[in-house]
């Protein structure tokens, strides 16, 4: 017999690339929102939603040196985890001069249990996870 499954159904996002920074704080709420109907902690939807803009401001800064394009947002659980996925389909580029920059991926990898990021010609694809906490054990974070 199947696990029941916890929590909102998908989160599914499309955001226009031009428009994304803008629109980053209404994603971070969706998210939010979202991640908290699945009983976590405010610390581990924080990493949930931290690790996430991080992904998408990724997308913004490198993946369309022209401006368009298009960024994905895909939120489930699946089998007691929180999967993430991030992906665009443009080109990435490096960014001129990083200074202060240039860490989106370190941060990531620090907030998320598992990171995989791929890149090819196609895009990039930034799928991250967490894991749910066991009813027993209460809160996850």
């Amino acid at each position: 017999m199947p696990a029941l499954a916890r929590g909102p159904g998908p989160l599914r996002l499309r955001l226009p690339v031009p428009s994304l920074p803008s629109r980053l704080r209404d994603v971070r709420e969706q998210l939010a929102s979202w991640a908290h109907r699945f009983g976590l902690s405010a610390d581990a939807v924080d990493d949930i939603v931290l690790a996430t803009h991080e992904a998408l401001a990724n997308v913004a800064d490198h993946a369309y040196p022209g401006g368009g394009g298009e960024a994905e947002l895909d939120a489930t659980c699946v089998h007691g985890e929180i999967h993430v996925v991030v992906r665009d389909h443009g080109s990435w580029k490096p960014p001129r001069d990083p200074g202060w920059r240039g860490r989106g991926l370190l941060l990531i990898a620090g907030l998320a249990e598992h990171v995989d990021v791929q890149r090819a010609a196609a895009g990039t694809c930034v799928a991250m996870r967490w894991s749910l906490p066991s009813p027993s054990t209460g809160s996850a974070g």
